[in-house]
């Protein structure tokens, strides 16, 4: 069963990886890996930690891949374990602190289709948005507007991944919109940004 999106893209070599296919499970790591990284990536950890995440999370997926019941889209399952994984990170190490993730650590996942000026924009764009999650959100208004706007989750399904009620989701990201748009506008940047954040 799959939730208001149509099809699965993943379904078929989640099945013939269930049943031992090690290129079927070759092909999901190679679709998902980047996803699972920039993810990962944005919830302000080191560009070492998150590669090391990324790897811990794809052997969570492989161990448990028989328990994907097919409730969710997979990459919503896989998205998942690695949040799982990031917030088991975070409260083991007593020091850890948000790093200020640099620029070249997301300049080398690839991002097809760019002309450099769109790639400036961008760049420009994520380094805003970036210092306007972490200064201007509380942790469960940015993990909820991440799942729903960068990684493009439905509310359904965001609402399954945090264990939360939709209503609540939807409240989260309604909160999290306005706080960035005022935030945002405070500090000047509102121009960098054609998304409607009311």
């Amino acid at each position: 069963m799959t939730i208001g999106r149509g099809p699965d893209p993943d379904i078929r070599d989640v099945e013939a990886a269930k049943k031992g296919d090690i290129q079927a499970f070759s092909q999901l790591l190679k679709r998902l890996e980047q996803r699972v990284f920039r993810f990962i990536l944005r919830h302000s950890l080191t560009n070492e930690d998150a590669q090391d995440l990324t790897q811990e999370t794809f052997l969570e997926v492989h161990r448990n891949l028989n328990n994907f019941r097919g409730n969710s889209m997979f990459s919503t399952w896989v998205l998942g374990i690695s949040r799982n994984l990031v917030l088991n990170h975070i409260n083991r190490s007593s020091s850890f602190r948000f790093a200020s993730v640099d620029d070249s650590d997301l300049a080398d996942v690839p991002d097809d289709n760019e002309d450099p000026h769109e790639a400036c924009q961008r760049q420009d764009r994520l380094t805003v948005l970036r210092q306007g999650l972490q200064n201007h959100l509380s942790q469960d208004l940015r993990e909820a507007l991440m799942l729903v706007c960068l990684e493009g989750l439905s509310y359904r399904e965001a609402a399954r991944l945090l264990e939360l009620p939709e209503a609540t989701v939807k409240t989260r990201v309604f909160r999290a919109r306005k706080a960035l748009r005022a935030g945002f506008a405070a500090e000047g940047h509102e121009e960098l940004f054609t998304l409607d954040f009311s």
